[in-house]
Protein backbone atom coordinates (compact mmCIF):
# COMPACT_ATOMS: atom_id res chain seq x y z
CA UNK A 1 0.00 0.00 0.00
CA UNK A 2 1.29 3.57 -0.55
CA UNK A 3 1.84 5.59 2.19
CA UNK A 4 0.04 8.56 2.66
CA UNK A 5 1.02 12.05 3.07
CA UNK A 6 -0.42 14.39 5.67
CA UNK A 7 -0.68 18.10 4.70
CA UNK A 8 -1.65 20.45 7.35
CA UNK A 9 -1.95 24.12 6.14
CA UNK A 10 -1.88 26.98 9.11
CA UNK A 11 -1.32 30.86 8.89
CA UNK A 12 -3.39 33.38 10.76
CA UNK A 13 -6.74 32.92 8.36
CA UNK A 14 -7.41 35.86 6.28
CA UNK A 15 -4.12 35.31 4.47
CA UNK A 16 -4.96 33.01 1.31
CA UNK A 17 -5.66 29.95 2.95
CA UNK A 18 -8.80 28.94 0.86
CA UNK A 19 -6.84 29.58 -2.74
CA UNK A 20 -3.87 27.49 -1.05
CA UNK A 21 -6.07 24.91 0.03
CA UNK A 22 -7.99 24.84 -3.16
CA UNK A 23 -4.79 25.06 -5.52
CA UNK A 24 -3.74 21.41 -3.55
CA UNK A 25 -6.69 20.02 -4.38
CA UNK A 26 -6.46 20.43 -8.05
CA UNK A 27 -3.45 18.66 -8.09
CA UNK A 28 -3.62 14.59 -8.77
CA UNK A 29 -4.05 12.03 -5.57
CA UNK A 30 -4.95 14.89 -3.45
CA UNK A 31 -7.42 16.26 -1.46
CA UNK A 32 -7.06 19.27 1.25
CA UNK A 33 -10.08 20.04 3.20
CA UNK A 34 -10.27 24.08 4.57
CA UNK A 35 -11.40 24.30 8.09
CA UNK A 36 -12.64 20.58 8.21
CA UNK A 37 -15.78 21.50 5.64
CA UNK A 38 -16.58 18.10 4.14
CA UNK A 39 -19.78 19.60 2.27
CA UNK A 40 -21.06 15.87 0.46
CA UNK A 41 -21.45 14.74 4.29
CA UNK A 42 -22.40 18.10 6.39
CA UNK A 43 -19.59 17.66 8.30
CA UNK A 44 -17.03 20.83 10.07
CA UNK A 45 -14.63 19.92 12.49
CA UNK A 46 -13.17 22.93 13.88
CA UNK A 47 -10.38 21.98 16.50
CA UNK A 48 -10.00 24.36 20.03
CA UNK A 49 -7.28 26.03 20.38
CA UNK A 50 -6.17 24.66 23.38
CA UNK A 51 -6.83 21.17 25.19
CA UNK A 52 -8.62 19.55 22.09
CA UNK A 53 -6.12 16.81 21.82
CA UNK A 54 -8.68 13.78 21.98
CA UNK A 55 -10.73 15.40 18.78
CA UNK A 56 -7.62 16.13 16.93
CA UNK A 57 -6.42 12.87 16.99
CA UNK A 58 -9.69 11.11 15.97
CA UNK A 59 -10.38 14.20 13.14
CA UNK A 60 -6.68 13.54 11.78
CA UNK A 61 -7.74 9.44 11.96
CA UNK A 62 -10.91 10.07 10.33
CA UNK A 63 -9.17 12.62 7.56
CA UNK A 64 -7.00 9.51 7.02
CA UNK A 65 -9.76 6.88 6.73
CA UNK A 66 -11.65 9.74 4.41
CA UNK A 67 -9.44 10.46 2.01
CA UNK A 68 -9.27 7.29 0.74
CA UNK A 69 -6.53 6.25 -2.41
CA UNK A 70 -5.82 9.99 -2.32
CA UNK A 71 -1.67 9.95 -1.97
CA UNK A 72 -1.68 13.44 -0.19
CA UNK A 73 -4.71 14.68 1.60
CA UNK A 74 -4.88 17.38 4.87
CA UNK A 75 -6.49 20.52 6.40
CA UNK A 76 -6.24 24.06 6.93
CA UNK A 77 -6.84 25.92 9.88
CA UNK A 78 -5.23 28.47 12.26
CA UNK A 79 -6.01 26.60 15.01
CA UNK A 80 -3.54 23.35 14.14
CA UNK A 81 -0.54 25.86 14.97
CA UNK A 82 -0.38 24.52 19.34
CA UNK A 83 -0.51 21.56 18.55
CA UNK A 84 2.57 20.80 15.54
CA UNK A 85 4.82 19.69 17.91
CA UNK A 86 2.59 16.76 19.47
CA UNK A 87 1.23 16.45 15.49
CA UNK A 88 5.08 15.94 14.37
CA UNK A 89 5.87 13.56 17.66
CA UNK A 90 2.76 11.04 16.35
CA UNK A 91 3.21 11.67 12.87
CA UNK A 92 6.99 12.68 11.93
CA UNK A 93 6.14 12.85 8.23
CA UNK A 94 3.35 15.53 8.06
CA UNK A 95 3.77 18.35 6.22
CA UNK A 96 2.79 22.02 7.94
CA UNK A 97 2.76 24.56 5.30
CA UNK A 98 0.99 27.96 5.27
CA UNK A 99 0.56 31.51 3.56
CA UNK A 100 1.77 34.76 5.03
CA UNK A 101 0.02 38.21 4.61
CA UNK A 102 1.03 41.34 6.08
CA UNK A 103 0.19 42.50 9.11
CA UNK A 104 -2.42 45.32 8.60
CA UNK A 105 -3.87 43.49 5.93
CA UNK A 106 -5.23 40.41 8.26
CA UNK A 107 -5.94 42.67 10.95
CA UNK A 108 -8.42 44.86 8.54
CA UNK A 109 -9.65 41.65 7.23
CA UNK A 110 -10.42 40.17 10.20
CA UNK A 111 -12.35 43.05 11.46
CA UNK A 112 -14.58 43.32 9.09
CA UNK A 113 -15.17 39.64 8.74
CA UNK A 114 -15.58 39.35 12.43
CA UNK A 115 -18.06 42.47 12.69
CA UNK A 116 -19.77 42.48 16.40
CA UNK A 117 -17.76 39.69 17.28
CA UNK A 118 -14.46 39.13 19.15
CA UNK A 119 -12.60 35.88 19.43
CA UNK A 120 -9.20 37.07 20.43
CA UNK A 121 -10.62 38.35 23.82
CA UNK A 122 -12.08 36.46 27.23
CA UNK A 123 -16.07 38.27 27.01
CA UNK A 124 -19.27 37.77 28.78
CA UNK A 125 -21.20 38.76 25.62
CA UNK A 126 -22.51 42.00 26.65
CA UNK A 127 -20.17 44.51 24.41
CA UNK A 128 -19.51 41.20 22.21
CA UNK A 129 -21.59 38.83 20.31
CA UNK A 130 -20.34 35.36 22.04
CA UNK A 131 -19.40 32.37 19.25
CA UNK A 132 -19.60 29.10 20.88
CA UNK A 133 -18.09 27.91 17.23
CA UNK A 134 -15.07 30.24 16.46
CA UNK A 135 -14.56 31.89 19.94
CA UNK A 136 -12.44 28.63 21.07
CA UNK A 137 -10.36 28.57 17.92
CA UNK A 138 -8.45 31.23 18.43
CA UNK A 139 -6.07 32.44 21.79
CA UNK A 140 -7.12 35.25 24.19
CA UNK A 141 -5.32 38.15 24.93
CA UNK A 142 -5.41 40.53 27.82
CA UNK A 143 -6.53 43.35 25.12
CA UNK A 144 -10.25 44.47 24.80
CA UNK A 145 -9.10 46.72 22.17
CA UNK A 146 -9.93 44.26 18.90
CA UNK A 147 -7.81 45.65 16.96
CA UNK A 148 -4.89 45.56 19.05
CA UNK A 149 -5.50 42.02 20.23
CA UNK A 150 -5.64 40.82 16.55
CA UNK A 151 -1.86 42.68 16.29
CA UNK A 152 -0.82 40.78 18.97
CA UNK A 153 -2.33 37.24 17.49
CA UNK A 154 -0.63 38.10 14.50
CA UNK A 155 2.64 39.06 15.71
CA UNK A 156 2.53 35.75 17.92
CA UNK A 157 1.79 33.87 15.26
CA UNK A 158 4.40 34.52 13.03
CA UNK A 159 7.24 34.25 15.84
CA UNK A 160 5.85 30.85 16.67
CA UNK A 161 6.09 29.99 12.86
CA UNK A 162 9.39 31.45 12.58
CA UNK A 163 10.39 28.98 16.20
CA UNK A 164 8.82 25.84 14.17
CA UNK A 165 10.77 26.37 10.88
CA UNK A 166 13.71 26.82 12.57
CA UNK A 167 13.48 23.82 14.85
CA UNK A 168 12.27 21.73 11.88
CA UNK A 169 13.06 22.67 8.75
CA UNK A 170 12.04 19.72 6.77
CA UNK A 171 8.28 19.69 8.41
CA UNK A 172 7.25 23.00 8.29
CA UNK A 173 7.71 26.02 5.63
CA UNK A 174 5.50 29.40 5.09
CA UNK A 175 5.37 30.87 2.09
CA UNK A 176 3.96 34.65 1.50
CA UNK A 177 1.05 35.81 -0.75
CA UNK A 178 3.32 37.10 -3.68
CA UNK A 179 5.22 34.23 -3.93
CA UNK A 180 2.13 31.70 -3.58
CA UNK A 181 1.12 33.67 -6.96
CA UNK A 182 3.89 32.66 -8.88
CA UNK A 183 4.99 29.66 -10.18
CA UNK A 184 8.03 29.15 -8.86
CA UNK A 185 6.28 29.39 -5.50
CA UNK A 186 3.68 26.55 -6.53
CA UNK A 187 6.47 24.63 -7.55
CA UNK A 188 8.35 25.29 -4.15
CA UNK A 189 5.38 24.57 -2.51
CA UNK A 190 4.57 20.70 -4.57
CA UNK A 191 8.18 20.37 -3.78
CA UNK A 192 8.49 20.48 -0.08
CA UNK A 193 5.36 18.15 0.10
CA UNK A 194 6.93 15.80 -1.85
CA UNK A 195 4.65 16.15 -4.88
CA UNK A 196 5.55 13.60 -7.38
CA UNK A 197 2.94 13.41 -9.91
CA UNK A 198 2.06 15.66 -12.80
CA UNK A 199 1.29 19.45 -11.94
CA UNK A 200 -1.50 21.96 -12.46
CA UNK A 201 0.23 25.16 -11.80
CA UNK A 202 -1.31 27.57 -13.93
CA UNK A 203 -5.21 27.40 -12.78
CA UNK A 204 -5.58 30.55 -10.80
CA UNK A 205 -9.05 30.16 -9.82
CA UNK A 206 -10.07 30.84 -6.19
CA UNK A 207 -13.08 29.09 -4.20
CA UNK A 208 -14.28 32.41 -2.86
CA UNK A 209 -14.43 33.79 -6.52
CA UNK A 210 -16.02 30.60 -7.53
CA UNK A 211 -18.67 30.69 -4.48
CA UNK A 212 -19.29 34.34 -5.55
CA UNK A 213 -19.64 33.56 -9.43
CA UNK A 214 -22.36 30.91 -8.41
CA UNK A 215 -24.12 32.98 -6.45
CA UNK A 216 -24.47 35.72 -9.08
CA UNK A 217 -25.86 33.07 -11.52
CA UNK A 218 -28.45 32.17 -8.48
CA UNK A 219 -29.38 35.31 -8.09
CA UNK A 220 -29.85 35.79 -12.25
CA UNK A 221 -31.60 32.76 -12.40
CA UNK A 222 -34.41 33.99 -10.11
CA UNK A 223 -34.73 36.63 -12.28
CA UNK A 224 -36.70 34.64 -14.98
Amino acid sequence: MTKKQLIISIGTGRSGSVSLANFLSRQDACIMLHEGRIEDKGIRQLIHWKNDESELWKWLDYMSNWSGSNKYYGDTGMYYLPYVEEIIKRFPNTKFIGLIRNKKAVVQSYLKKTDGRNHWYLHNGKNWKLDPKWDPCYPKYEEADKEKALGLYWEEYKTSTEELMAKYPKQVKMWTIETFNTDEGRNDILDFIGYTLERKIKEDIKLNEIKAKKSIIDKIKEWF
